[in-house]
């Protein structure tokens, strides 16, 4: 019974793999437009060179911002921005590409002093990660593109970027929402 067993086994890999050698693998022709612009994370070509978000993750060659990698030109004074920590984890940035789409040129909007996710919040405070926070006099509050939005748009589970003055109150609130750091 062993040996049917085995044979009948045999004959299935047999029947089921064929005879491997009259294989022929066709080349792939590259995709049209990847030769120009190499694009970020796996080449996916950019629409344009510019563009600003939330810096998720940053190493001196590689960057993400809005969940696109980049690789970061090593030629460019963006290595040295990174590596003094000018430009960081839970930053606003502005970039530009260069022509292989890495990143040439940063420029730092607003550097978070706290990020977090919202658990309560009112007219005069906020608490966020467990963490109690006032809210300054004058507060603005941002969308991550930078641009004005009302106290009324954050709810509960908003992910949120802050900046403190100096008597550890927010100044200003920024919403996060869809981005989240790696």
């Amino acid at each position: 019974m062993k040996i049917f067993c085995l044979l009948l086994a045999y004959l299935f890999c047999f029947s089921t793999n064929g005879d491997c050698e009259n294989i022929s693998i066709q080349p792939i022709s590259p995709l049209p437009d990847f030769e120009n612009i190499g694009g970020p994370a796996f080449g996916e070509p950019v629409d344009n060179l510019d563009g600003k978000g939330l810096v998720q993750y940053v190493t001196p060659s590689k960057i993400i911002i809005n969940s696109k990698m980049y690789n970061v030109d090593p030629k460019s004074p963006c290595t040295k921005q990174i590596t003094s920590g000018e430009i960081r984890i839970a930053s606003i940035v502005s970039f530009k590409l260069n022509n292989q789409a890495y990143v040439n040129e940063l420029q730092t909007i607003v550097k978070f002093n706290d990020i977090g996710s919202i658990y309560r919040i009112s007219d005069d405070h906020v608490v966020y990660n467990d963490i109690y926070k006032s809210f300054s006099l004058y507060i603005s509050y941002h969308d991550i593109t930078g641009n004005d939005i009302n106290r009324y748009d954050f709810d509960k589970g908003t992910f949120i970027g802050l900046k403190l003055n100096e008597d550890n109150e927010i100044t200003s609130m920024w919403k996060l929402d869809g981005h989240y750091m790696y």
